[in-house]
C-alpha cells in the first residue's frame, strides 16, 4: 500500500500491538486528518484481522472506540461528493464498507469469490486454518448485506448458483461465529436470505461496530 504519510503501515501496526490500540490510533489520525490516513488504518486493520483471527475483539473494540472520537475531523467528502471536515466515524465507515465490496464497480470481480470462500459451499474445497475462518464468515456476511441484492436478488448475477441460505445456516450450527456483535451479523444475513435479498443493508458495519453508547 502507498503510505498515507511516511511509515504509516508500520506506524499502524505498532499501533494495533498496545494493549489498548485507540489512543495511539487517535494520535496517528490527529498527526496525519485525512482520508487517505484512514484508508491505510483500515488495510492495516483487514490484514491484521486476517493474519490474527483471534485478535478480532480488540481490534474491532480499537475501532468502535475510534468511531466514539468526536474531536477530531479529517479532510474528506461530504454525501454529496464536495471536500469537507468531517468526523472519523463516518469516514471509517466508509472506508471499512468500501474494503468489503461497498464499491459496486468491483463487486463482480471480489464480491461472488469473497462471500463463496468466506460459506464454504460444500461443492468447493478451500484449505484455510480453523481460526480464519470467523472472519471469513463475517467478511462473506457483510458482502452479502452490503450488495447481496446485486448478487442474490430477484435479477441477482449469481442468483440460483448457491445455495446461501443454507451455508449460513450450517455455520450458524456449528458455532463458527463466537463474537456476540458477528452472532448478529450473521442473524440479519440469514433473515435477510430467507427474504431472496430483495433489498440491501444501509450501515450493515454498524452492527458488527455498533456506536457506544
Amino acid at each position: 500500500m502507498a503510505d498515507s504519510f511516511p511509515n504509516a503501515e508500520n506506524a499502524f501496526r505498532d499501533a494495533f500491538n498496545h494493549p489498548d490500540p485507540t489512543p495511539k490510533l487517535l494520535e496517528l489520525i490527529k498527526a496525519h486528518p485525512q482520508l487517505p490516513t484512514i484508508t491505510d488504518l483500515v488495510s492495516v486493520y483487514m490484514g491484521l484481522v486476517a493474519v490474527c483471527p483471534t485478535q478480532i475483539d480488540k481490534f474491532a473494540g480499537a475501532l468502535v472506540k475510534l468511531q466514539s472520537s468526536t474531536e477530531t475531523t479529517v479532510a474528506a467528502t461530504d454525501d454529496f461528493g464536495n471536500r469537507a471536515q468531517r468526523q472519523i466515524a463516518p469516514v471509517l465507515i466508509r472506508e471499512l464498507a468500501g474494503f468489503h465490496g461497498g464499491n459496486l464497480a468491483v463487486v463482480e470481480d471480489h464480491s461472488a469469490g469473497a462471500v463463496a470462500h468466506g460459506l464454504h459451499f460444500k461443492d468447493r474445497c478451500y484449505r484455510d486454518a480453523p481460526a480464519s475462518r470467523e472472519v471469513l464468515v463475517l467478511g462473506a456476511c457483510l458482502q452479502l448485506l452490503v450488495c447481496g441484492s446485486y448478487l442474490y436478488g430477484p435479477a441477482g448475477t449469481d442468483v440460483g448458483k448457491d445455495d446461501v441460505l443454507a451455508a449460513l445456516e450450517v455455520i450458524k450450527e456449528e458455532g463458527i461465529v463466537e463474537n456476540t456483535n458477528g452472532q448478529r451479523l450473521l442473524e440479519v444475513t440469514i433473515r435477510q436470505a430467507k427474504s431472496g435479498f430483495k433489498s440491501d443493508v444501509d450501515d450493515a458495519w454498524r452492527i458488527l461496530f455498533p456506536q457506544e453508547a
